[in-house]
């Protein structure tokens, strides 16, 4: 038995297989594919790649959920879902869409109810981090966002359940480990003992901070840069070097490294932040969790916010595997997939730990 779980971003598409038959086993694949540059009309394309990728052409049942629906290619998140609902169909025959309520919906009834599909993506992450830890909270840092779950009781929690909402409480923090602009992480840093003002032209992103800093390889630096010139460390310096109306002659490579530095604690604050802020709501209700997931691309960017809030940090792909804790949600969503369906995957999930 088969079952396929998708996550339709507006930067990333994610598809995970959970075999289920003697043994079980969990694969997933990311493809970035910038909706606003290759366009709707070339998703479904996409999707068969990613499924081919995967190597899983037949499946018992496919689950989809999507955070796509945000990009300004759609006039609003109603045309948004219905246009991703239609790329899927023309793949995938038969499938359910998730809601923020954890329920499996058909294609139809999910584009009535756009707001319930709509950045639903967390719910499965809370119901999968629930088997293994009843009482936690799911930090899971992708390319261009942070998603902060809590789960309490054995159940996900969220204060918000819209983009809208969960910006405001801290479960959503606009800042990954590869699109995000520098100059919304930093207006001021820190040059030859002053302080100099950061350009807000796309000159760098925090890709490049990471690559200077050695977080991530050059393989694992899957977007395009901004530059679109290369991904080494000569090339991540030169970028950086452009933040303060530089180049890479006027920089040394010691300059920016201790930039990147910076840029980096700053972008570990902005997650720090939107933690407290959950966990201190949690703490008022007296549910305070000791344990916390990093999960994601940027999973080391989320231990180390997870340190600063002083509870224990596991990191996810420690117990699932890299590619898995990337492509979380799509594999707590075809992991739930078989849970609705009658598969025991509980005593699995707990025997990973």
């Amino acid at each position: 038995m088969s079952y396929l779980g998708f996550d339709i971003g507006g930067a990333n598409i994610k598809v995970s297989a959970l075999q289920a038959d003697d043994l079980f086993r969990l694969r997933s694949i990311k493809l970035h594919y910038p909706l606003w540059v290759r366009g709707i009309e070339n998703l479904p394309n996409a999707i068969r790649h990613a499924i081919n990728l995967l190597g899983d052409d037949k499946h018992d049942g496919v689950a989809v959920t999507m955070t796509a629906e945000l990009s300004d290619v759609f006039k609003d998140k109603r045309e948004g879902v219905n246009e991703v609902i239609k790329a899927i169909r023309s793949v995938v025959r038969d499938f359910k869409v998730i809601t923020v309520k954890g329920q499996l919906i058909d294609p139809k009834d999910a584009v009535e109810r756009y707001l319930d599909v709509a950045a639903a993506n967390w719910w499965a992450v809370g119901w999968f981090a629930s088997i293994l830890e009843e009482n936690c909270i799911v930090v899971d840092v992708g390319s261009t966002t942070t998603t902060i779950t809590p789960v309490v009781n054995g159940k996900p929690s969220p204060q918000g359940l819209n983009d809208v909402e969960k910006m405001i409480v801290g479960e959503i923090v606009y800042v990954g480990s590869l699109r995000t602009p520098l100059s919304s992480v930093g207006a001021l840093i820190p040059l030859n003992g002053a302080w100099c003002r950061v350009s807000s032209e796309y000159f760098a992103n925090i890709g490049d901070v990471n690559r200077l800093l050695n977080h991530i390889s050059e393989d694992e630096y899957d977007v395009e840069t901004p530059d679109r010139r290369g991904k080494s460390i000569e090339d991540c310096h030169n970028r950086l070097s452009r933040t303060v109306c530089g180049d890479g002659k006027m920089l040394t490579l010691l300059q920016t490294k201790l930039i990147a530095r910076f840029l980096y604690e700053r972008a570990v604050e902005m997650i720090f932040n939107g933690l407290i802020q959950v966990l201190s709501r949690l703490a008022s209700e007296g549910n305070l969790p000791s344990v916390a997931f990093a999960a994601g691309l940027g999973d080391f960017m989320a231990l180390d916010a997870i340190k600063r809030a002083g509870i224990e940090g596991i990191v996810l792909r420690d117990i699932i595997g890299r590619d898995n804790s990337i492509a979380l949600t799509s594999a707590s969503l075809a992991t739930y997939l078989a849970h609705s369906l009658g598969v025991d995957v509980k005593r699995w999930i707990s025997s990973l730990k």
